[in-house]
């Protein structure tokens, strides 16, 4: 067996040889061999790399649940959208990836949005994250969700504000209706006061059905929605010559831009007439808003960094209802801030501030109406509404001109309800509009007969007709008959009624499955209206003027708690903090809000009355870290907490300022634990420590690093102490620190405390040699000092304060003998375990003083 092992290395061998000779001798059969090899690989690797290592995509699903009120195309297909935009005039579109965070949160809100404007807007949603989707290979999406408004000759109108409902909604609706038609002044005027720019146009649909411009206007109006959802620039349109030379707009498809505090601006002449140009301009002179909303996207951004660094900023935080049209606390706010900046005549501000009053008024009383007719918050059969009398009309008669024999008789009639009432309390009180002057309705111009039907603000519950003809004298005013009774056989203006009471009880459960404030549950501040005279037009006598910004609460509450906003201020309830960037301060409104307590808080920042706010963690345990398997505390500090722990007089602090993001201040704490284990027998020594990024300290103790120590002493609180930077913080370190500027009591209960037995047997033979060197000291100086005296006895004359000099030495000498021998004392007579108790170090202490105040007392021939 062992022969057969020796043999077989010797076997293979002779293999390879007998190989290598033969490839040797003839080459072409090595090569062959290549070539075998070589295609065996290459095969073998080709199939490896023909095979699908990853597998294939899922098929997507539905994001969205059937039955909902959204078109969902999970596959990304686009050209099912393009074909219902043919049909519709307007569309909503989602574009989302099932993967995405943002996108799942806003699924719920989206469909709640489709569904109360189920049969008025499609919305559809489409996967534009499928990679086989004609979405995802023609857009390149930074971020998902993203929501469009798409129209049918007009590209996509992209929605930036907050992914909720009620916002998507009040989008959606204004670029439905991004026009207002005003017949009056004093509908320009109640126009005009709602925002700070206003654009309106001039257009005679007498000439044409459609004017040239309008279409443009009409484009422009809704690229201003886009530009800023939230505070818009508003576009209105009058059609009589009369409002037009009001305004100074001479022609027709004329534009003018009113700002409140700045000259109106005409659209130049030169400038081509397009949509582009009409929004670019209008954004380029607009005037800055008096009160600025501002709206956090969600994820990080500058929105409120570019606000603050604005300059001193007054940020107001409040609930806004966008079931409604009026925004309560954001028209209260504004109404502030028309006073804080009414540094000159600003045309019709008193009707600027009561037209905001009352819409605010009526903003608290719309709820009551409403919830009487929809209580249960579902849809109400079409019996239970109440149909404006169609009979509800006026007429109007004009004077002869012209033929003898005739008259001009109109009937005005119109829609009176504004309010859902039951019919039985509805009255029928119509008063006729201004648009309705007699120069306007019986002016030479006007041929008869003619009909004109409109819409105010594209509103079928305002819906009005003015018919006119001309009448023979003889007949009486029925022969004439109004033609009300006409339109009470009008489908479509029976079936927009309905829709319309429909939908405000859709806004209402809307309000509800999204727990927005009723009307009632806002603050009413009509009682306290007064403001201070002085505080008039203060934004131009001061150089500390206020920005003024408003969040919604419910989208912003994140701030709260960054800020640092007391907790009886909820998101239910607006809460109005300054931020002065400049200065590192901010400062709190603390008074219920109203309308005279905000311009107070403004004046007294302006005056420099307000106390600045510090953040502060909730107070803690008095013992917050403590060292494992031992009774070592360290004192958790806040805002609230830093006089009444840091400042007290009778003992020594030591406070560790450190930040929850610094990561050395993690690592030295073990070492500050360790120090305060070295200093645990001091009773008049304590250990902090305070998170100076939770907790804000005033002005002289604010500090720019972390870790950082500072040393308060007892009874000299002024004379705090700040470890140095350049050395190291190191326990030997830290400890000569806290020794150097302590008071005397911690250097001996520091000094009794680490002394162990070795120390005390030490010490005991130290201070017998030292006794023994001062006895000396004080014979040699003792013998001196008889030796002047005796000179001095006979007549001589001494050096000049020699004799003085030598009996101060003496008294220090003394002195310290005293202090010797009452340590020898104690060390001679008291135990290790004895002289650590603190009552018997305390006696020490007090011996050393009252030894002292006798070695002071001695007197010269007493010696």
């Amino acid at each position: 067996m062992a022969e057969s092992t020796q043999e077989r290395p010797k076997g293979i061998r002779l293999v390879v040889t007998t190989l290598y000779t033969l490839m040797a001798n003839h080459p072409e059969i090595c090569f062959g061999i290549f070539v075998i090899v070589t295609s065996i690989i290459s095969n073998y690797s080709s199939s490896v790399l023909d095979k699908n290592v990853l597998s294939p995509p899922k098929n997507p699903r539905p994001f969205f649940p059937v039955g909902s009120a959204v078109l969902d195309h999970p596959w990304g297909d686009l050209m099912p959208v393009a074909d219902l935009l043919v049909t519709e005039e307007l569309l909503v579109v989602m574009y989302y990836a099932p993967w995405c965070h943002d996108s799942v949160q806003a699924k719920t809100e989206y469909m709640k949005a489709a569904k109360v404007l189920e049969n008025r807007v499609p919305f559809v949603a489409i996967n534009c994250w499928w990679p086989q989707g004609a979405c995802k290979t023609n857009y390149k999406f930074l971020r998902f969700p993203e929501i469009y408004v798409y129209h049918t000759t007009i590209d996509g109108i992209r929605y930036s504000g907050p992914l909720s409902a009620e916002y998507i909604v009040r989008f959606v609706e204004e670029v439905m209706y991004p026009l207002t038609f005003l017949y009056s002044e004093d509908m320009i005027l109640n126009f005009v006061s709602k925002q700070d720019n206003s654009l309106i146009g001039f257009f005679d649909f007498n000439s044409s059905p459609q004017p040239p411009g309008f279409i443009q206007f009409y484009y422009a109006s809704m690229r201003l929605l886009e530009k800023n959802p939230l505070q818009p620039i508003r576009c209105g349109v009058i059609t009589q010559q009369f409002l037009a030379d009001e305004l100074g707009l001479v022609d027709t498809d004329e534009i003018i831009m009113i700002r409140t505090f700045n000259e109106s601006l005409m659209y130049p002449p030169t400038k081509n007439f397009t949509s582009s140009n009409i929004w670019s301009w209008a954004l380029l002179h607009k005037e800055q808003p008096i009160v600025q909303w501002i709206n956090l996207p969600g994820f990080k951004s500058l929105e409120l960094s570019t606000a603050i660094d604005k300059g001193p900023a007054l940020l107001v935080l409040a609930p806004v209802n966008h079931v409604y049209k009026t925004n309560y606390y954001l028209n209260m706010v504004r109404e502030v801030g028309l006073l804080y900046h009414y540094c000159h005549e600003v045309p019709y501000l008193e009707f600027f501030l009561r037209q905001s009053i009352r819409d605010r008024a009526d903003f608290l009383n719309s709820y009551t109406g409403q919830k009487d007719l929809c209580k249960s918050f579902h849809q109400v059969e079409e019996n239970q509404f109440s149909y404006p009398d169609r009979n509800c009309c006026v007429s109007l008669i004009g004077t002869e001109k012209g033929l003898q024999n005739s008259k001009k008789i109109c009937d005005f009639c119109r829609f009176m309800e504004k309010k859902l009432t039951p019919a039985a309390l509805q009255p029928c009180n119509l008063g006729v509009s201004p648009m309705f002057s007699e120069e306007a309705v019986f002016g030479s111009n006007i041929q008869t007969p003619f009909c004109l039907d409109t819409f105010e603000n594209y509103n079928t519950n305002e819906y009005r007709t003015l018919c006119c003809r001309e009448c023979k004298i003889d007949l009486s005013y029925k022969s004439c008959a109004s033609i009300s009774s006409r339109r009470s056989s009008d489908s479509f203006v029976r079936q927009s009624e309905t829709w319309f009471k429909r939908n405000i009880c859709k806004k209402l459960t809307l309000q509800k499955t999204q727990n927005l404030l009723k009307p009632s549950q806002f603050i009413s501040d009509f009682d306290a209206m007064f403001i201070p005279v002085n505080f008039t037009g203060s934004a131009c006598r001061t150089n500390r003027t206020l920005n003024i910004f408003f969040l919604d609460s419910s989208v912003s509450s994140a701030l709260h708690e960054k800020l640092d906003i007391p907790s009886p201020f909820s998101v239910e309830k607006p809460s109005v903090i300054i931020v002065d960037k400049k200065n590192e301060a901010n400062y709190i409104l603390r008074e219920p809000f109203s309308r005279k307590t905000l311009a107070i808080f403004i004046q007294n920042y302006t005056e420099s009355a307000l106390e600045r706010h510090l953040r502060s963690e909730s107070p803690k345990s008095s013992c917050g870290t403590m060292l494992q398997g031992s009774d070592v505390c360290v004192q958790e500090v806040t805002s609230q907490t830093f006089h009444s722990v840091v400042m007290q007089p009778e003992k020594d602090v030591v406070l560790l300022i450190t930040a929850q993001w610094c990561g050395f201040c993690s690592s030295f704490s073990h070492t500050y634990l360790q120090l305060s284990k070295y200093f645990a027998s001091a009773q008049d020594l304590l250990f902090a420590k305070i998170d100076a990024d939770k907790n804000d300290l005033h002005w002289e103790f604010t500090l720019d690093s972390y870790p950082t120590i500072l040393f308060f002493p007892a009874h000299r609180k002024e004379d705090s102490v700040v470890f140095p930077s350049n050395f190291p913080k190191s326990l030997p370190n830290l400890i000569k620190f806290i020794l150097a500027h302590a008071t005397s009591d911690l250097k001996t209960d520091t000094i009794v405390d680490v002394c162990s037995k070795a120390c005390v047997d030490h010490n005991r033979k130290r201070v017998i040699h030292v006794m023994t060197h001062l006895r000396a000291r004080r014979r040699n100086i003792k013998r001196r000092i008889n030796l002047l005296l005796s000179r001095r006895a006979r007549g001589r004359s001494l050096p000049r304060g020699s004799l003085q000099s030598l009996w101060r030495r003496y008294r220090t000498v003394q002195r310290k003998i005293w202090n010797a021998s009452l340590l020898q004392k104690l060390l001679f007579s008291h135990t290790h375990e004895r002289l650590s108790q603190s009552v018997l170090k305390k006696h020490f202490v007090n011996i050393l003083k009252d030894g002292d105040s006798k070695i002071n007392k001695i007197k010269h021939d007493e010696l």
